[in-house]
């Protein structure tokens, strides 16, 4: 069986389709988002997520340079972490297999595949978790190509799974609080304490879902003899020193909620979130969803 997989992020659900009739010429040029619809947006819980897809596609301006070199410019209320979520700018692009292929060729063209879509006068950009309307602005014409070296190590790393550390704790559930209701959140590396609440626990969010994105083992979508949607749901505490623990993920093939549980393993130490002054125990929840089709 021909596997296709796309790892939304996760918190969303992507929408697959076949590609029509694409080539070079065709998708050469400047393209602008004129609106953005997210499949299965009731289900999603942080619709603060969903705020920040929206805003960062909506007008966004797609550039297929001649030369294979790919440009985006993100909508004017973007924020600048859905750039570090998605790299994508200032890369390669190619169509193989029926799917526009944005990266490099070392990375394997990993940082995002597209697929295009005509549909009764209207073109189509569909992303791995949103579908975009899109109005050509401008054409290119073939030149000579442009190799883009690759910027991050960390879309191309090798997981080494032998360094995750499982732990599990005995913990009463008067001392764990959910994180969608602290008014304190545990954070980041990069997420600033001087922050109002609902931007530390978003920046929190969107640290985890970059982590996910970027260790989960998609390649396990070939072992896995399903098709259809998968959706896995992972829960974990992090608990008074800043360490995730009690990860337990269900809903998916066995082999996927165990890598599940690893990647959340792997995560680096936050600071913990507090009540009244003092560390506390915080539960975290997130639903991790697959298309996989023929």
């Amino acid at each position: 069986m021909n596997l296709k997989l796309l790892l939304a992020s996760t918190l969303l659900f992507s929408l697959l389709v076949k590609a029509q009739n694409l080539n070079d010429e065709k998708l050469m040029g400047e393209w602008k988002a004129v609106s953005v619809n997210i499949p299965n947006s009731d289900e999603v819980p942080q619709k603060d997520a969903l705020k920040m897809v929206e805003d960062a596609f909506l007008n966004s301006q797609f550039n297929f340079k001649g030369n294979k070199v790919f440009r985006i410019k993100f909508g004017k209320l973007a924020d600048d972490r859905m750039k570090e979520l998605f790299f994508l700018e200032n890369q390669n692009w190619l169509i193989k297999n029926d799917q526009i292929l944005i990266g490099t060729e070392n990375d394997g063209f990993s940082s995002m595949h597209i697929v295009f879509q005509e549909n009764n006068g209207k073109t189509y950009f569909i992303l791995p978790m949103i579908r975009l309307e899109m109005l050509k602005l401008s054409d290119d014409v073939p030149s000579q190509p442009k190799a883009i070296k690759t910027k991050s190590t960390e879309i191309s790393e090798r997981v080494d799974y032998s360094k995750v550390d499982l732990v599990n704790k005995e913990i009463d559930k008067s001392q764990i609080v959910e994180f969608n209701e602290i008014g304190n959140p545990p954070l980041a590396s990069d997420c600033k304490s001087k922050w109002d609440v609902e931007k530390r626990k978003e920046c929190t969010n969107k640290f985890i879902q970059q982590h996910v994105m970027r260790k989960f083992n998609t390649d396990l979508a070939a072992e896995v003899g399903l098709t259809g949607k998968i959706k896995i749901m992972i829960e974990f505490i992090i608990d008074k020193n800043g360490k995730a623990i009690n990860i337990t993920a269900n809903g998916g093939p066995e082999i996927m909620n165990q890598n599940a549980i690893e990647v959340i393993g792997l995560l680096p130490d936050f600071r913990p979130g507090t009540r009244d002054g003092k560390p506390i125990n915080v539960s975290y929840k997130m639903p991790l969803t697959f298309q996989i089709v023929d």
